[in-house]
C-alpha cells in the first residue's frame, strides 16, 4: 500500500468521525429545540452530575476575566 493511500484513508476516517460528531451534536441540539440557553442548561446539569460522580476530572478555570481577542475580520466588520 502506499502512503498516498494511508493518507487517504486516515482523512476519510477523519471525514467519517467528524460528520458523525455533527450528527450526535445535531440529535442533542434537537431534543431542546435548538433553544441554546436549554442546551446549555443541559451541558452545564450534565456536567455538575459528572463532577458529583467523582469518576471524571475537570481542570479549574482562572478566576481572571478571560481576554478575547478580536480578529482584523471582527474589525472589518463593524
Amino acid at each position: 500500500m502506499e502512503d498516498r493511500e494511508i493518507i487517504e484513508n486516515e482523512e476519510n476516517a477523519e471525514c467519517e468521525i467528524v460528520k458523525e460528531v455533527r450528527e450526535i451534536r445535531h440529535k442533542i441540539s434537537a431534543r431542546f429545540d435548538h433553544d441554546v440557553g436549554r442546551l446549555v442548561a443541559h451541558y452545564q446539569a450534565l456536567e455538575e452530575k459528572m463532577r458529583q460522580s467523582g469518576k471524571y476530572k475537570f481542570a479549574e478555570l482562572s478566576s481572571e476575566d478571560p481576554k478575547i481577542l478580536e480578529s482584523a475580520d471582527t474589525k472589518a466588520s463593524d
